[in-house]
């Protein structure tokens, strides 16, 4: 039976096996169908609401292509009433097939992103998928990996607001060829906890869309592109594998952890271990072993992502001679004005 996905709606962890097909086959008006390439990603959009169709074209119109692809991900929004109440839902369909019933409008986009990362661990068998935030600063690639409620999308905004680059939110794609970070630029998904913190870090959240995202409750859509030109970084090596847990009540700290174990916990959070299996614990392996593995208290944003921050600058000598040579105040800045008085 399929869910009202306002009320119960299904989860990340679901994400492999939640696509049912209930026989729901009806289509939208061809008109208002776009399609779109986000990073490795081709999705058509077919949409019976113009809103929520612009709504998404304004999120993703920087990826908007005029034919689609051979296998696009196909998602369908229509609209359907209740023989018996006559109340209007909105039924959402991936590739053909009924993935939830929506029974508020502000609900829509959010599930439609949610669809569109369902067809990705799904149906995406190229790449290597880690559910995690995925950034980048200077060329390196940071994996922020972990369950939900660790504030992973809340992590990865900060660090953009700071500078460093966005590769992914939900995802962590790595390319089993290059063993590199792929770039899935979607939009970020912000909970309404964090939406303060946010707008005070610069961030552009618009506060007028605020969207319904069943348990989640608010959430409001970030497009990286908003917050500048050049906010969302090539494919690039890992460098740093970081395990987040959100303590509110602590104060934000790093602890090196094993690569051995740093492999056998991307392995639980892996969407798609499974398909690969060897292929699968060689590849993490021989991406941790090229990376420091840490996990990460976090706590205060701002301190949060300055500990961040300061870490990965310690980590290469040509960060820290280009920050000195910039003036940057930082604990190895610092240290060096020491030894200079």
């Amino acid at each position: 039976m399929t869910t009202i996905a306002d009320t119960t709606p299904p989860t990340l962890s679901d994400l492999t096996i939640s696509v049912r097909d209930t026989g729901a086959t009806s289509r939208p008006r061809e008109h208002s169908m776009r399609h779109y390439r986000i990073g490795p990603v081709p999705v058509t959009l077919a949409c019976e609401v113009p809103g929520i169709a612009d709504d998404f074209h304004r999120y993703y119109r920087r990826c908007e292509v005029f034919a689609p692809a051979t296998h696009s991900f196909r998602i369908d929004v229509v609209i359907r009433r209740s023989p018996r109440s006559l109340r209007r839902y909105f039924h959402i369909l991936a590739n053909g097939r009924e993935q939830c019933i929506l029974r508020g409008a502000r609900s829509v986009l959010p599930f439609v992103e949610w669809t569109m990362n369902a067809l990705v661990a799904k149906f995406l068998p190229h790449y290597y998928q880690i559910h995690a935030a995925s950034v980048s600063h200077q060329g390196v690639g940071v994996i922020l990996a972990g369950s939900p409620g660790q504030g992973k999308s809340t992590l990865a905004a900060g660090m953009l607001a700071r500078g460093w680059s966005y590769l992914s939110d939900e995802f962590a794609l790595i390319d089993p060829d290059t063993r590199h970070l792929e770039p899935f630029p979607k939009a970020i998904c912000i909970k309404a906890g964090s939406f303060a913190t946010l707008l005070e870090q610069g961030l552009p959240l618009d506060l007028k869309r605020v969207l319904h995202k069943g348990h989640k409750g608010p959430v409001s859509l970030l497009d990286p592109a908003a917050v500048r030109p050049n906010a969302v970084g090539p494919p690039c090596p890992v460098g740093l594998i970081v395990f987040p847990r959100y303590d509110p009540h602590a104060a934000p700290a790093i602890e090196p952890m094993s690569r051995a174990q740093a492999v056998f916990e991307l392995i639980q959070v892996s969407f798609n271990f499974s398909k690969f299996r060897d292929r699968g614990f060689d590849l993490l392996a021989a991406v941790a072993r090229k990376a420091q593995c840490v996990r990460l208290r976090s706590g205060d944003l701002v301190e949060t992502c300055e500990l961040l921050d300061n870490f990965l600058f310690r980590l290469s000598p040509l960060n820290s001679c280009a920050a000195v040579a910039a003036g940057r105040h930082s604990l190895d800045h610092a240290a060096i004005q020491r030894g200079q008085t």
